[in-house]
């Protein structure tokens, strides 16, 4: 049994403030992906049922295409969804090898909390493969580290843009 990713970040805001970033397109735009990457948003249907299909780029050229599939969103506590890597059409295909690697999981459940801490907010992130095998189950386990990294760099922006809105 492989454990599931799990991050935390504190945010120096309101759940109801932390959820608003997650669930409007103008905000997410504003910080979401990793830092130094441009993101473009192609579709934004926050709702169950609805994707975020979105687009970032490198200044070396490197694309990559993100979706989300909205499972539940329980304002302001819990969004879930399913996070794949897909192509410029919404159709879910392989990770990019590079960074990711060859048994990259197609899909991964994914859920956001936003739990009240005190005037500030406890974001917790958890997430892992989908009906994936071994090898998937495997490289997203040994990749737990690296993850960490990315979703530091985006919390990171996330903080950086709630103090623009202060």
């Amino acid at each position: 049994m492989f454990t599931p990713l799990e991050i935390t970040q504190i945010l120096s805001t309101t759940p109801d403030r932390a959820f608003t970033l997650f669930s409007h397109r103008d905000h997410l735009a504003k910080w979401w992906g990793p830092k130094g990457m441009e993101m473009k948003i192609k579709t934004f249907d926050f709702r169950s049922g609805g994707i975020f299909h979105y687009l970032i780029k490198a200044g070396n050229g490197f694309e990559m295409w993100g979706k989300f599939t909205y499972l539940e969103i329980e304002a302001p506590n819990r969004i879930t969804l399913i996070n794949s890597f897909p192509n410029a059409d919404a159709e879910t295909v392989p990770a990019p090898i590079v960074p990711f690697g060859a048994d990259w999981p197609l899909e991964m459940w994914t859920e956001y909390r936003f739990e009240p801490s005190g005037d500030q907010t406890l974001l917790r992130l958890t997430s892992y493969p989908l009906n994936a095998s071994d090898a998937s189950n495997q490289q997203f386990f040994e990749n737990h580290d690296n993850m960490r990294l990315g979703f530091k760099g985006t919390f990171d922006a996330l903080s950086d843009y709630l103090k623009t809105l202060q």
